[in-house]
């Protein structure tokens, strides 16, 4: 059964959070969804990017001054 799992990378600056987000997501299964709250620009594309070279399913939506950057594991 898949896993949903939030991680909060809010006051952490590039290239922390890509760095997090790997390590964090480095033993996930197929269909696992993680949201990564993030309030850096630069961390919002530098993960997306990242994911997305994965093959996984991305999807980004901006509340106030943070992000919620949701990543389906392929």
């Amino acid at each position: 059964m898949p896993e949903t799992m939030t991680i909060d990378l809010k006051r952490e600056i590039c290239p922390d959070p890509l760095i997090q987000a790997q390590e964090t997501m480095k033993n996930a299964s197929s269909g696992d969804i993680y949201i990564i709250v993030v309030d850096y620009p630069l961390a919002v594309e530098n993960i997306a990017r990242w994911a997305e070279s994965e093959g996984d399913d991305v999807r980004v939506e901006q509340m106030g001054s943070e992000w919620n950057i949701r990543i389906t594991k392929a």
